[in-house]
């Protein structure tokens, strides 16, 4: 929960920057350099996390398919692993890595594949949580 507030905060941010003149707007998808990406958190966070995320919410519904009689098991459990251990990886780079850097045009494009990748955090986030009838929380 503590993590969907910190992106909601850092997409608030990055919005009140573009108002203020101080960051582009973001750009198309396709403009997008992901090759920005050089740390190995951002990396762990796109390959363990966002990509496999379809295939453990598949997996989950395949749990539910199969219960016969009157109990139905879920794969809650599975999900609410992933989410503790997306949560520590996620802070572990939060807490090391600056999303949003000086409004320099040269590390524009490494902060915005860090945006689009925070996105998908956020995106993921609250999806889970949304599978546990969770809200995500927008400010702390």
């Amino acid at each position: 929960m503590y993590n969907c507030a910190r992106l909601s905060t850092l997409f608030q941010s990055y919005q009140a920057s573009v108002q203020q003149g101080l960051y582009p707007e973001f750009p198309e998808a396709s403009q997008l350099q992901v090759a920005a990406l050089r740390e190995e958190g951002e990396w762990q966070l796109l390959f363990n996390y966002i990509i496999p995320f379809g295939e453990l919410l598949d997996q989950s519904g395949q749990t539910l398919r199969s219960s016969t009689g009157v109990r139905i098991t879920l794969g809650t459990e599975a999900v609410c692993k992933f989410l503790v251990s997306l949560s520590m990886d996620f802070s572990s780079y939060y807490n090391r890595v600056h999303i949003l850097g000086e409004p320099l045009p040269h590390l524009f494009s490494q902060m915005f594949a860090r945006l689009q990748l925070m996105r998908g955090v956020k995106e993921l986030l609250h999806c889970a949580l949304s599978t546990l009838h969770i809200p995500p929380l927008h400010q702390i």
